[in-house]
């Protein structure tokens, strides 16, 4: 009788485990970073959408000597208009299509929680009365924004000697007084 040897072939069980634990982490690593590409790639959207949005006020304030005005929201209160709701629409009817051709919105718009509460749209409200930095109606506004993945920004264009509106919230605040 011959005794044969049989070599057996194929991996270990612990061989097995540490091909699968390598797999999981570099898997683990992948999608942390996509997530971190993705929500800059959503910032500087928004940075451009507000870029956008501010030079149409602008061309607006420069044709009608000031601002649209904002009303109509249920999220925040009725003198602002955001993304949140149906009050953008309130905006949209004042700028498009005579000063451009779609306003822009918030890339990740999918919630109702405005930005000056930390959620992902815009908010724009236009001063109403010489209360917010002792300008006049119309002669002021502020956006807010939400950065997912760089610090928030507050930018304070002109002068504000009265009661100063804002900054808001865990937003990004733009203002603007004339």
């Amino acid at each position: 009788m011959v005794n044969k040897r049989h070599k057996q072939t194929g991996f270990t069980i612990v061989e097995l485990l540490i091909v699968i634990v390598v797999i999981g982490i570099l898997a683990a690593i992948t999608i942390v970073a996509y997530n971190g590409i993705q929500e800059r790639a959503r910032d500087t959207t928004r940075q451009s959408g507000i870029s956008n949005l501010t030079k149409v006020l602008e061309t607006y304030y420069s044709i009608n000597g000031r601002y649209p005005t904002s009303s109509g929201s249920t999220t925040i209160n009725s003198g602002w208009s955001t993304t949140a709701d149906a009050s953008w629409q309130n905006l949209i009817n004042q700028l498009v299509p005579a000063y451009v051709s779609v306003l822009p919105r918030d890339p990740a718009a999918s919630t109702i929680t405005p930005a000056m509460s930390g959620g992902s749209n815009y908010d724009y409200f236009a001063f109403s009365d010489s209360a917010y930095c002792g300008s006049t109606a119309g002669q002021g506004y502020l956006l807010l924004y939400h950065l997912e993945n760089s610090s928030q920004v507050n930018r304070l264009l002109g002068n504000c000697t009265g009661t100063p509106v804002g900054p808001y919230g865990p937003a990004s605040n733009y203002r603007v007084v004339k």
